[in-house]
């Protein structure tokens, strides 16, 4: 997951090229993130920083297309989620981008801010899961070393042993939530805040 800005908002960035269109889907989000306007996809790439968790990605621009804006963001190596949000239906070439989400316009609010929040929840999940392996292995290397009447009595490997298991809690219980809207977004639903 990218790194939380300044204001500890999690920050957006809008790439649509009809700018009422990118201050529409700001006035949806702006009470819940730090939001930024890209009007085309050159200023897309100029306002990309490793700050940014989200870029909400028109895929039609006249000067520089969406697929060109997320070559730059893989290239570039910017931990962020893509969801492209396109008048276009899905055809052939969407194979080939690597994006999280593809919604097609028009949206409403509910579905932008469950989308958001959807993409968030995944990358949360990832970190919960390289924390957990990392944490495991550890645990594994002093198993092999020290005997139980060592480990019993270290702090550091007790501290360890308590982190497994919240990690593990915390695994299931996001995953868990994760999986209850994604199946609301499948049935159609909205998501309740």
């Amino acid at each position: 997951m990218s790194a939380q800005s300044q204001t500890d908002e999690p920050t957006v960035v809008i790439v649509d090229d009809e700018e009422r269109v990118a201050k529409c889907y700001k006035l949806f989000i702006n009470d819940r993130y730090e939001t930024h306007i890209a009007t085309g996809g050159q200023q897309a790439v100029d306002t990309l920083t490793h700050e940014v968790e989200v870029v909400l990605l028109d895929r039609r621009m006249p000067e520089m297309h969406g697929h060109e804006v997320l070559d730059h963001i893989h290239a570039e190596g910017y931990d962020c989620r893509v969801i492209i949000i396109s008048a276009l239906d899905p055809d052939m070439d969407v194979l080939d981008y690597q994006f999280s989400k593809y919604l097609k316009k028009p949206i409403v609010k509910e579905q932008l801010l469950d989308t958001i929040e959807q993409v968030r929840m995944l990358d949360r999940y990832e970190t919960l899961l390289t924390e957990y392996y990392q944490a495991v292995e550890k645990y594994s290397i002093m198993q092999s070393e020290f005997n139980s009447a060592t480990l019993e009595n270290n702090a550091q490997f007790q501290a360890l042993e308590e982190d497994i298991s919240h990690l593990r809690a915390e695994i299931d219980e996001t995953l868990s939530v994760f999986n209850e809207t994604t199946e609301r977004l499948l049935r159609g639903e909205n998501i309740p805040e």
